[in-house]
């Protein structure tokens, strides 16, 4: 029957995507680094008996506290999961040698919130998509495409994006779409205020202050995430 096409049918099944749960952020991949740094510089400079061993020392401990927090977050990020959106909820259930963890249904009624974008990395060779969910027991499900396939993954799969359409069109009238953070009045009202810091930092350098680099690497921080955020959030609007 033409109501039964190959095409209607497909639209209509359920539709699943490979995920990981709780994805590595930009915020665990800096502490790595920072850590990294702070860790080889201020030991190069323990070994080689500089001034200030306590300061150096400090560094070195907090650096190494970085990197051991970070590495606890790699450690219980990037869970794989099945992710799979039926007419009424969502199933999270294991892959692979994640056969131990138990499966998970989500009502789409029970979803009080939600965050979808997109995250470009390695100059644009690699884009990741992102879901998060605020559920209405208080607690809340950050998921994202899974890097890379496997040769034992499930067929038919689809990216995260196809998902997130399709709650955004099947998810409760009142489930509220969250703006990104660079959509909000706040981070625009930041970047003007990291412009002035720019200009007071310049203008301090220029008068033999050195101190003013503590304005200036934190304004070209954050106007550069603004502009990087900022493109994430056109893509998925």
């Amino acid at each position: 029957m033409p109501g039964n096409s190959p095409t209607t049918l497909a639209a209509r099944s359920p539709q699943r995507s490979l995920v990981v749960l709780r994805p590595l952020g930009t915020l665990v991949f800096g502490a790595l680094l920072l850590g990294t740094v702070l860790l080889g510089a201020n030991a190069l400079k323990l070994a080689a008996g500089a001034a200030h061993q306590w300061r150096n020392a400090t560094g070195g401990l907090i650096g190494l506290g970085l990197l051991l927090g970070s590495g606890y977050l790699v450690a219980r990020g990037n869970q794989p999961r099945l992710l799979t959106i039926g007419r009424e909820e969502l199933h999270l259930g294991p892959l692979g040698a994640e056969q131990n963890q138990p499966a998970e249904t989500i009502p789409l009624s029970s979803i009080v919130a939600y965050t979808y974008w997109l995250r470009v990395l390695r100059f644009r060779i690699f884009a990741q998509y992102h879901l998060r969910l605020e559920l209405a027991d208080g607690r809340v499900l950050h998921l994202a495409d899974r890097p890379g396939t496997r040769p034992n993954d499930p067929t038919g799969t689809v990216r995260l994006d196809a998902l997130a359409k399709r709650l955004a069109r099947r998810a409760n009238s009142g489930t509220r779409r969250r703006l990104l953070f660079y959509e909000t009045r706040t981070a625009r009202v930041l970047l003007w205020s990291s412009w002035a810091l720019l200009a007071v930092g310049l203008g301090l350098l220029g008068l033999g202050h050195e101190t003013g680099l503590l304005l200036v690497f934190p304004a070209i921080g954050y106007w550069a995430s603004y502009y990087l955020g900022r493109g994430a959030a056109e893509v998925t609007e």
